[in-house]
């Protein structure tokens, strides 16, 4: 055995020795042209369905539902709950228009805000076209106060605002 072990070293050390040359499949020429041509992209055509109407209202298109002596929520809140509007729709959709897909409403929350989050929400008042819009409140309740985050930096005062939100089907 000891007379192959210097043959086998040898062999070993001419296999692996120098540089590893790439190996191609193909040559360069055999590669197709780049395709440069220029394409005018509002004449494709696409298969994808059209865009659904969003189902939120800001509060500031419609009118109040009475609720007195609670402030409407300041900008910086309202901000918060039409940038993560998201769970409203949510709410609506999963909630209330599986029951009822005509459901047309309007709810308003009564939210507690301190120490720079919302701790609480309740309806303060409410006008639903059928029952399913009580489904709809019990998860805007339970979910708006995790979901509406103040940015850094906005300032709104501790205390009780109303936030106002209309529903209607697309």
């Amino acid at each position: 055995m000891r007379p192959l072990a210097p043959i086998l070293l040898t062999l070993c050390t001419l296999a692996c020795s120098g540089d590893p040359k790439p190996q191609h499949s193909q040559s360069a020429a055999a590669w197709p042209a780049a395709d440069t041509q220029k394409v005018d992209l509002g004449a494709v055509k696409t298969s994808l369905p059209p865009a659904v109407n969003d189902t939120f209202v800001a509060p500031s298109k419609a009118p109040r539902l009475r609720i007195d002596k609670i402030p409407d929520a300041p900008e910086a809140l309202m901000d918060a709950v039409q940038r993560e509007e998201g769970i409203s729709r949510f709410c609506y959709q999963e909630f209330g228009q599986k029951s009822d897909p005509k459901l047309v409403g309007a709810v308003a929350l009564v939210v507690v805000f301190d120490a720079g989050k919302i701790w609480s929400a309740r309806v303060g008042a409410d006008d639903w076209s059928s029952k399913a819009g009580k489904a709809v409140n019990a998860c805007l309740v339970d979910k708006a106060p995790q979901a509406w985050k103040l940015l850094p930096g906005a300032k709104v005062a501790p205390g009780r605002y109303v936030v106002q939100l209309r529903f209607r089907p697309t």
